[in-house]
């Protein structure tokens, strides 16, 4: 069936209620392009618009809340039954999340300023290192000897640092970075990939206090639009 358009319901945090919650999952994200963002018309990303597709089916009017990202995954994480994406899977968070269903396997990428010439790792590790705030990529930097690491809290501003030299590199996921400087004007060309460093399949996750049958209704809604086409579609429609 044709996916019918809807508006996005971004609901004030103070209406957030945890006793709801518990029963019917209620999602959150923070600014990730392409996945998802708080555009000026409203919501927009491939998670966000497969999100709203999946409430959809459930019969549900979709909502979304946007908040800064770290704040999104603690709410998922702590609370008593959020969803949240797209969130890395990885060791450290496996057993704090029901994983609901993925959405695309990144690979992490170092990107400097393009007036810098071509730099090795080892090149790379002295330097000053942005990463977005809350993400466990962090790990990935430490344990290969980046000792310089300054959080952002979202790309916008890591992307700002990084103009203005205040970060000599960025890590984050390839195809989220990429679309950051699309949707904030950087042009791509200004900026230049150095080096990729790990990978991780994204999710929508939820609570692990949200009811297990309430989970299982939005894996079954993923499941039925995959198989009609439209999850291919949405990935389309933002990721090229």
């Amino acid at each position: 069936m044709p996916l019918a358009r809807r508006t996005l319901l971004i609901a004030p945090l103070a209406t957030l209620s945890p006793a709801w919650a518990t029963t019917e999952l209620q999602w959150v994200a923070g600014d990730l392009p392409p996945f998802a963002w708080d555009a000026p018309g409203g919501g927009r990303g491939f998670a966000h618009d497969l999100a709203l597709a999946m409430a959809e089916r459930l019969g549900r009017k979709g909502s979304v809340v946007y908040v800064p990202w770290a704040r999104a995954v603690r709410m998922a994480q702590q609370g008593p039954g959020y969803g949240v994406f797209p969130l890395a899977r990885t060791p450290d968070r496996e057993a704090a999340f029901q994983w609901l269903v993925p959405l695309m396997t990144v690979r992490y990428g170092l990107y400097t300023l393009a007036t810098e010439s071509r730099l090795s790792l080892p090149e790379l590790r002295p330097m000053r290192v942005g990463v977005l705030r809350g993400s466990p990529i962090v790990a990935n930097l430490r344990g290969d000897g980046f000792t310089q690491i300054v959080e952002g809290k979202d790309y916008r501003d890591l992307l700002r640092l990084l103009r203005n030299r205040t970060l000599d590199v960025i890590y984050a996921g390839t195809p989220m970075l990429e679309a950051a400087m699309d949707q904030y004007d950087h042009a791509r060309m200004l900026f230049a990939l150095q080096a990729t460093l790990g990978e991780a399949t994204l999710y929508m996750a939820a609570s692990l206090s949200l009811d297990a049958q309430e989970a299982q209704r939005w894996v079954s809604a993923y499941r039925q639009l995959e198989k009609e086409g439209v999850v291919s579609r949405l990935r389309r429609r933002y990721i090229r």
